[in-house]
């Protein structure tokens, strides 16, 4: 993250691009934040209607934002908008709270117990497309 000059944006698509349009990010989120990155590199900035929004896709400045810097970020106001709706867990909560409730889920997330919810997913979803489904209600996949 310091190679950006202060005071300057990240590059990204133009208000007037299609590229950067609300309307292409709603047809196809999974396509459209990776095509981001390709074309415009590891941090982007856009605007969605009256918001600026940033992207950053690189894990290193993934880690810094979330983990090494967070106390300098804030949460964006849709999500600080909608606590009622999200709750105040992980993702809507900052400062002393939010580190409180991460580390509180952090063992979660330990290299271990991730290899032991593998064990368990994928013999229940390599079964097919409608495993999972059926199973979450109850029942037998067909």
């Amino acid at each position: 993250m310091s190679g950006l000059v202060k005071g300057k944006f990240p590059p990204g698509p133009s208000p007037a691009s299609r590229s950067g349009s609300f309307r292409n990010y709603s047809r196809d989120p999974l396509g459209f934040l990776p095509n981001l990155a390709r074309e415009y590199g590891d941090i982007v900035t856009m605007r969605f209607y009256k918001f600026r929004v940033y992207y950053v896709n690189h894990p290193d400045y993934i880690e810094e934002v979330l983990v090494n810097q967070a106390r300098k970020f804030i949460k964006g106001r849709i999500l600080r908008a909608n606590k009622g709706l999200f709750g105040n867990g992980l993702l809507t909560s900052e400062g002393d709270f939010w580190l409180r409730q991460r580390r509180l889920a952090q063992p979660a997330f330990h290299r271990a117990r991730i290899a032991a919810y593998a064990e368990t997913m994928v013999p229940r979803y390599s079964r097919g497309d409608d495993a999972p489904h059926a199973a979450d209600r109850g029942q037998d996949a067909v």
